[in-house]
C-alpha cells in the first residue's frame, strides 16, 4: 500500500510550482502602479497651467498651495423661442456649493448639465452660457470660460484641455 500512495505523489521538492493567478495578479499591480504614477503628474502634458484650468489638479500630489475664487453668471437660452433667463444659483446650491462651483471649471459645466435636465422635465430644450471671472492668488479677475459656448452642448474631456476654457494671463 505504501508504494501506491507514494507513487501518485508528483511533489518534488526541487520544483517551482507557478501559481496560475500570478499573470493576473501581475497585470492587475502593474496597471495599478502604472496609474498611481501616471495621474499625478498627467497636469504636466495638458495645456495651460493647472491653478487657472484645474485640469489634472485633483488625485495629483499637488497641494492647496492657492486661493481661487470667482463669480460666475448662467444664463438658459430656451432654443425653441430664444428666451433668456438668468440663473439664480442660490434657487438650485447652497452657499457652499455655490462658493465651491464658481471658482472650478469641471463643477460649473456639470451645473450646466444639471440646469439642461432640469429643464428637459419640463419639456424645454435650452442652452447654458456662462460669463464670469475668477481670480487665483488675489491677482486680477478675469474670464475662465467662453461666454458663446453652450456649456450644456459640450463635454468633458478628463485627459486633456478642454478649449471652452479660456488661458490664464498668467503662465
Amino acid at each position: 500500500d505504501g508504494k501506491n500512495i507514494n507513487s501518485f505523489n508528483t511533489n518534488n521538492k526541487n520544483e517551482v510550482i507557478t501559481p496560475t493567478y500570478k499573470p493576473y495578479f501581475l497585470i492587475f499591480f502593474g496597471s495599478y502602479f502604472i496609474i498611481q504614477l501616471l495621474l499625478p503628474i498627467r497636469h504636466w502634458f495638458i495645456k495651460d497651467t493647472v491653478l487657472w484650468t484645474e485640469e489634472g489638479h485633483r488625485l495629483s500630489w499637488r497641494m492647496m498651495l492657492r486661493t481661487k475664487s470667482g463669480v460666475q453668471h448662467f444664463t438658459v437660452i430656451d432654443k425653441a423661442t430664444n428666451k433668456k433667463e438668468k440663473i439664480k444659483l442660490t434657487h438650485y446650491l447652497t452657499p457652499k456649493q455655490i462658493q465651491a462651483m464658481v471658482a472650478k471649471p469641471d463643477l460649473i459645466w456639470q451645473f450646466a448639465k444639471h440646469l439642461k435636465k432640469e429643464y428637459a422635465k419640463k419639456g424645454k430644450d435650452i442652452a447654458v452660457y456662462v460669463d464670469g471671472y475668477i481670480s487665483v492668488n488675489g491677482n486680477a479677475y478675469a474670464p475662465l470660460i467662453d461666454k458663446n459656448v453652450d456649456l450644456a452642448s459640450v463635454k468633458w474631456c478628463f485627459v486633456k484641455h478642454n478649449e471652452w476654457l479660456l488661458p490664464s494671463s498668467k503662465k
